[in-house]
């Protein structure tokens, strides 16, 4: 074998080491991100919906909204981290058990769902038989903007939403806030937005100096003039409600009408035992 023949296998073999070396480089980062982001995949952590009702201004039932928790060591229930890592098949094994204790009746499901999860191809075969099984409910799916990831695809996002609105599926932006941030992380959405949901949390203030980019008069203008309905969640107390009045805020939801309780509880009327306590 001469020179020239030696020299050419040599590079051959640094080209193929080189790309093996990449290759290696590439397949561990996809596992270490797929074992960073796959939480809640793990099913041995305690998972299940608990359910909180929204009212109108005559304090009638029009809707309730699925709020998932993870079960604490002490028997609490809590939000769990990474939301996102939830498989869209896991969210339907554990709504099957909640939707079995839902009324028969014509009002609003509210259920929130990740970036990913609602990018994901599964998303419109979820929204499709959500719909088919709490039918006379409605559908309506919550996203919150705060917890999206840095880089989302826009267009991507936006096909999803429009192509799950088709089916008759309601979009709601969850807990928007005080700061102008708020607004443009939604502000490209407005079109296809059906309800806005304010939190008072984000609006008390304890130091009267603090400034406020926004305030819910802002929120509420916006949904007016967008044909949106908008929610006042965070209600406690008989001042929170007179603020509801008065900006004539008629859908609610809160501590005062009623706390995250188990499914079974809306049809036996029972209370949650201390070990059945959630926290926020």
């Amino acid at each position: 074998m001469n020179l020239h023949i030696l020299s050419y296998w040599l590079i051959i073999l640094t080209i193929i080491m080189a790309l093996a070396f990449v290759g290696l480089i590439i397949g561990y980062y996809w596992y270490s991100r797929k074992n960073s982001n796959n939480y809640l995949e793990n099913h041995t952590i305690q998972l299940r919906y608990f359910i909180q009702k929204q009212v109108d201004y005559r304090q009638r039932i029009t809707g309730y909204e699925c709020l998932l928790r993870q079960q604490n060591p002490d028997g609490s229930w809590s939000l769990p981290p990474q939301l996102d890592s939830l498989p869209l098949q896991r969210v339907i094994f554990l709504l099957e058990e909640t939707f079995k204790s839902l009324p028969d009746t014509d009002i609003t499901l509210s259920i929130n769902l990740a970036y990913d999860q609602i990018v994901s191809p599964e998303f419109l075969y979820f929204v499709r038989w959500a719909i088919a099984k709490i039918e006379p409910m409605h559908l309506a799916i919550e996203y919150s903007p705060q917890y999206q990831p840095d880089h989302i695809n826009r267009a991507l996002l936006r096909r999803r939403i429009q192509a799950a609105r088709q089916y008759g599926m309601s979009f709601s932006i969850d807990n928007v806030g005080a700061t102008l941030n708020n607004l443009k992380q939604i502000q490209w959405l407005l079109a296809d937005i059906d309800v806005l949901k304010c939190s008072m949390r984000s609006f008390r203030k304890e130091d009267p100096s603090v400034w406020l980019d926004l305030n819910l008069q802002f929120w509420n203008q916006l949904s007016k003039r967008n044909n949106i309905d908008l929610v006042l969640m965070g209600i406690e107390n008989e001042a929170d409600e007179q603020l509801a009045e008065q900006l004539q805020i008629d859908i609610r939801q809160g501590y005062l009408f009623g706390r995250p309780t188990s499914p079974e509880q809306l049809t036996n009327g029972g209370k949650l035992s201390a070990n059945n306590e959630i926290e926020n």
